[in-house]
């Protein structure tokens, strides 16, 4: 049961991702988003992962979720629920089940790269309200379940499966979710609202401003003189025509109505913005599914559960030890032992072990080489490094970072 309810969670995180940026475009177009309906495919797949080793009932379970079209009235709503079904059905047809921290921090990272700049060109450039009362609610709950799922899934799974360390952890949600309660009243959007626009009409837009007259003067007073003065030259040069008549012709075809089109009747800006908005979520959509896709990527399980847990390298630098578990957290203090090795000049070989690089620098602590090689033993084969073995790898770490000023002394004596 507990599985289920994290692979369910674990969908709903993907979803309402998606969810965060359909709905904008869908309220816009006419549509009525109704975030509930997001839980039938998360259920759905959750339910599917009890048959891993019967690809025929798990997906019949998925496909069970297509039944949510009949209850959205409005083509726009139907368009944007079918990826939504498509994405886990793909997942549940494949095979792919995964509960990985390392898999929720890229997602976590993608969607705080891009979320912000969609929310503020579009809300600004489009429909303001929408975007906060339908989209940033969604963003809030995808943020709020991807950290969730990070802080859980970093410990082994005999404990991130025990209902009381879940129930522990469940606090942050709902604090999100009240938040998230708050924003979609009409009377605080309204009030965040008016605050955003006094700042971006009083502040935002005089700035921006100033650049595009300072152009447009430019243009007027210097940039037309001058190409006036350079068919005057022309003319005068080749001789052939009056350059007063010239003159007289260049300035009036510069000036004149024929050339001063209006955009308005070619381009109205609803329908610039509907298929603008139509072309973005069309990529927005393939290029989500196709991320999502990639970092869902796991071997079929057959009857046991077999669940790695690994974190990139790159997981490892960027995020700090609230998101990390104990074991990743001494492997990377050894990691960073090790570096602290290569900048004095030792050279790792591939195939050195661990044994062999203690004392290959000279003026390290040989004893916290020693403490700090048995912890990364305990964390990398064990896996059962405790949050005590954690803090203790890297308070070694950061000893090892500075030299042994008494083993400096007697080698230089």
């Amino acid at each position: 049961m507990i599985t289920v309810f994290l692979y369910g969670l674990r969908m709903m995180a993907d979803l309402l991702t998606y969810g965060s940026f359909a709905s904008f475009f869908a309220a816009c177009l006419g549509g009525q988003p109704a975030p509930l309906l997001l839980l039938l495919p998360a259920v759905c797949y959750g339910i599917s992962a009890c048959f891993l080793s019967r690809p025929i009932l798990r997906t019949g379970c998925m496909v069970v979720a297509l039944l949510g079209v009949l209850l959205v009235p409005d083509w726009v709503d139907r368009a944007a629920y079918l990826p939504a079904v498509f994405y886990p059905l793909y997942l549940v047809w494949r095979g792919e089940y995964l509960l990985s921290a390392d898999r929720q921090a890229d997602v976590f990272l993608m969607f705080c790269k891009a979320y912000p700049v969609f929310a503020l060109l579009l809300g600004l450039a489009w429909n303001g309200r929408v975007m906060l009362e339908v989209s940033l609610p969604l963003a809030i709950w995808a943020v709020s379940l991807q950290i969730f799922l990070m802080r859980v899934l970093r410990q082994a799974p005999a404990v991130y499966r025990s209902p009381d360390y879940l129930l522990g952890n469940a606090g942050l949600l709902l604090g999100v979710g009240a938040l998230s309660f708050l924003l979609s009243r009409s009377a605080v959007m309204s009030a965040i609202q008016t605050a955003v626009g006094a700042v971006y009409f009083g502040l935002v837009v005089p700035v921006l401003t100033v650049p595009l007259s300072i152009a447009a003067w430019a243009a007027e007073h210097l940039l037309l003189p001058a190409i006036t003065a350079l068919l005057y030259w022309i003319a005068a040069r080749s001789g052939n025509q009056d350059p007063a008549a010239l003159g007289s012709a260049a300035d009036s075809a510069l000036h004149s109505s024929d050339l001063n089109l209006s955009g308005e009747s070619l381009l109205d800006g609803t329908w610039l913005l509907t298929v603008a908005g139509l072309v973005l979520l069309g990529i927005g959509c393939i290029l989500l599914f196709r991320r999502l896709v990639q970092k869902s990527k796991a071997p079929l399980v057959g009857a046991g559960e077999v669940e790695t847990q690994q974190v990139s390298r790159r997981t490892r630098r960027r995020w700090p030890s609230f998101f990390l578990s104990p074991n990743a957290r001494v492997r990377r203090a050894y990691s960073r032992y090790l570096e602290q090795q290569a900048r004095h000049g030792v050279a790792r070989r591939p195939s050195e072990t661990s044994l062999e690089r203690l004392g290959r620098t000279p003026f390290l602590r040989p004893d916290a080489e020693q403490q700090l090689r048995q912890l990364y033993l305990k964390a990398r084969y064990g896996e059962c490094a405790t949050l005590q073995d954690a803090s203790a790898a890297e308070r070694l770490e950061k000893m090892l970072e500075k030299p042994d000023e008494s083993d400096g002394e007697d080698s230089s004596v």
